[in-house]
Protein backbone atom coordinates (compact mmCIF):
# COMPACT_ATOMS: atom_id res chain seq x y z
CA UNK A 1 0.00 0.00 0.00
CA UNK A 2 1.46 3.38 -1.04
CA UNK A 3 1.80 5.92 1.70
CA UNK A 4 -0.07 9.15 1.08
CA UNK A 5 0.74 12.75 2.07
CA UNK A 6 -2.22 15.13 2.17
CA UNK A 7 -1.48 18.76 1.34
CA UNK A 8 -4.45 21.08 1.96
CA UNK A 9 -4.20 24.28 -0.06
CA UNK A 10 -6.06 27.44 0.84
CA UNK A 11 -7.51 29.85 -1.68
CA UNK A 12 -4.36 31.98 -1.72
CA UNK A 13 -1.76 29.22 -1.34
CA UNK A 14 0.33 28.25 -4.33
CA UNK A 15 1.09 24.57 -4.79
CA UNK A 16 4.54 25.43 -6.18
CA UNK A 17 5.51 26.90 -2.81
CA UNK A 18 4.96 23.52 -1.16
CA UNK A 19 7.02 21.44 -3.62
CA UNK A 20 10.46 21.96 -1.96
CA UNK A 21 9.05 20.85 1.39
CA UNK A 22 7.20 17.90 -0.10
CA UNK A 23 10.39 16.77 -1.86
CA UNK A 24 12.21 16.72 1.50
CA UNK A 25 9.59 14.50 3.10
CA UNK A 26 8.21 12.31 0.31
CA UNK A 27 10.05 9.33 -1.12
CA UNK A 28 9.70 7.78 -4.58
CA UNK A 29 6.61 5.60 -4.73
CA UNK A 30 4.65 7.76 -2.28
CA UNK A 31 1.54 9.65 -3.30
CA UNK A 32 0.81 13.33 -2.68
CA UNK A 33 -2.79 14.56 -2.76
CA UNK A 34 -3.42 18.29 -2.96
CA UNK A 35 -6.75 19.08 -1.27
CA UNK A 36 -8.47 22.17 -2.65
CA UNK A 37 -11.82 23.47 -1.44
CA UNK A 38 -14.72 24.06 -3.82
CA UNK A 39 -15.25 26.70 -5.25
CA UNK A 40 -11.59 26.96 -6.15
CA UNK A 41 -11.42 30.73 -6.70
CA UNK A 42 -13.68 31.68 -3.80
CA UNK A 43 -17.21 33.00 -3.71
CA UNK A 44 -18.60 35.71 -5.94
CA UNK A 45 -21.05 38.10 -4.38
CA UNK A 46 -23.58 39.03 -7.00
CA UNK A 47 -25.16 42.40 -7.56
CA UNK A 48 -28.78 42.96 -8.39
CA UNK A 49 -29.09 42.91 -12.17
CA UNK A 50 -32.09 43.22 -14.48
CA UNK A 51 -32.99 42.06 -17.97
CA UNK A 52 -30.33 40.75 -20.34
CA UNK A 53 -27.53 41.60 -17.91
CA UNK A 54 -29.15 39.38 -15.30
CA UNK A 55 -29.34 36.46 -17.75
CA UNK A 56 -25.69 36.91 -18.76
CA UNK A 57 -24.61 37.17 -15.13
CA UNK A 58 -26.57 34.02 -14.27
CA UNK A 59 -24.90 32.13 -17.11
CA UNK A 60 -21.50 33.36 -15.91
CA UNK A 61 -22.25 32.22 -12.34
CA UNK A 62 -23.37 28.77 -13.51
CA UNK A 63 -20.09 28.38 -15.37
CA UNK A 64 -18.08 29.72 -12.43
CA UNK A 65 -19.66 27.34 -9.92
CA UNK A 66 -19.73 24.21 -12.11
CA UNK A 67 -18.06 21.27 -10.38
CA UNK A 68 -16.34 20.02 -13.52
CA UNK A 69 -15.04 23.51 -14.33
CA UNK A 70 -13.61 23.88 -10.83
CA UNK A 71 -11.89 20.49 -11.04
CA UNK A 72 -10.33 21.38 -14.40
CA UNK A 73 -9.27 24.81 -13.10
CA UNK A 74 -7.63 23.21 -10.07
CA UNK A 75 -5.80 20.65 -12.18
CA UNK A 76 -4.40 23.47 -14.34
CA UNK A 77 -3.28 25.43 -11.27
CA UNK A 78 -1.60 22.45 -9.60
CA UNK A 79 -0.18 20.86 -12.80
CA UNK A 80 3.33 22.42 -12.50
CA UNK A 81 3.69 21.09 -8.94
CA UNK A 82 2.40 17.65 -9.96
CA UNK A 83 4.86 17.47 -12.85
CA UNK A 84 7.78 18.48 -10.61
CA UNK A 85 6.87 15.74 -8.13
CA UNK A 86 6.35 13.11 -10.85
CA UNK A 87 9.86 13.87 -12.12
CA UNK A 88 11.11 12.79 -8.67
CA UNK A 89 9.08 9.56 -8.78
CA UNK A 90 6.34 10.83 -6.49
CA UNK A 91 2.77 10.31 -7.66
CA UNK A 92 0.68 13.48 -7.36
CA UNK A 93 -3.04 14.16 -7.71
CA UNK A 94 -5.68 16.76 -6.91
CA UNK A 95 -8.82 16.29 -4.85
CA UNK A 96 -11.44 19.05 -4.86
CA UNK A 97 -13.71 18.82 -1.84
CA UNK A 98 -16.88 20.57 -0.72
CA UNK A 99 -17.61 21.12 2.95
CA UNK A 100 -15.08 21.10 5.74
CA UNK A 101 -11.43 20.20 5.48
CA UNK A 102 -11.85 17.96 8.51
CA UNK A 103 -14.32 15.75 6.62
CA UNK A 104 -12.10 15.67 3.53
CA UNK A 105 -9.10 14.55 5.59
CA UNK A 106 -11.18 11.95 7.44
CA UNK A 107 -12.44 10.48 4.19
CA UNK A 108 -8.81 9.92 3.12
CA UNK A 109 -7.86 8.59 6.56
CA UNK A 110 -10.61 5.96 6.47
CA UNK A 111 -8.67 4.16 3.75
CA UNK A 112 -5.74 3.96 6.18
CA UNK A 113 -2.87 4.93 3.88
CA UNK A 114 -2.33 8.54 5.04
CA UNK A 115 1.26 8.93 6.23
CA UNK A 116 1.42 12.70 6.84
CA UNK A 117 -0.62 15.86 6.54
CA UNK A 118 1.46 18.85 5.41
CA UNK A 119 0.00 22.32 5.71
CA UNK A 120 1.12 25.93 5.77
CA UNK A 121 1.61 27.51 9.16
CA UNK A 122 -1.00 30.12 9.81
CA UNK A 123 -1.99 32.33 12.69
CA UNK A 124 -0.33 29.91 15.11
CA UNK A 125 3.00 30.88 13.58
CA UNK A 126 2.30 34.57 14.18
CA UNK A 127 1.15 33.94 17.75
CA UNK A 128 4.29 31.90 18.47
CA UNK A 129 6.39 34.91 17.47
CA UNK A 130 4.56 37.00 20.06
CA UNK A 131 6.02 34.82 22.81
CA UNK A 132 9.55 34.21 21.48
CA UNK A 133 11.11 37.05 23.47
CA UNK A 134 10.85 39.65 20.72
CA UNK A 135 10.82 43.14 22.15
CA UNK A 136 10.01 45.17 19.04
CA UNK A 137 6.50 45.18 17.61
CA UNK A 138 7.96 45.56 14.11
CA UNK A 139 9.83 42.26 14.43
CA UNK A 140 6.53 40.41 14.94
CA UNK A 141 5.74 40.82 11.25
CA UNK A 142 9.01 39.53 9.80
CA UNK A 143 9.32 36.23 7.95
CA UNK A 144 9.53 33.25 10.30
CA UNK A 145 12.94 31.78 11.11
CA UNK A 146 11.51 28.29 11.17
CA UNK A 147 9.78 26.18 8.57
CA UNK A 148 6.65 27.67 7.01
CA UNK A 149 5.05 24.21 6.89
CA UNK A 150 3.54 22.08 9.59
CA UNK A 151 3.75 18.27 9.48
CA UNK A 152 0.93 16.45 11.22
CA UNK A 153 0.99 12.75 12.00
CA UNK A 154 -2.57 11.56 11.30
CA UNK A 155 -2.35 8.97 14.09
CA UNK A 156 -2.27 11.84 16.61
CA UNK A 157 -5.64 13.13 15.39
CA UNK A 158 -8.72 11.78 17.11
Amino acid sequence: MNKKILVPLGQYHESDEMVPYIEKVARPGMKVVFLVRYPVDGLIWGKQEYGIRAALKAKELVTYYSWQGNVQNTQKQVAPACEALRAKGIEASVDVYAGSLKKAVRSHMLIGDVHLIMTRTGIGDWIARLFDGTTSVFKWFRRPRFSPVLLINPRTLA
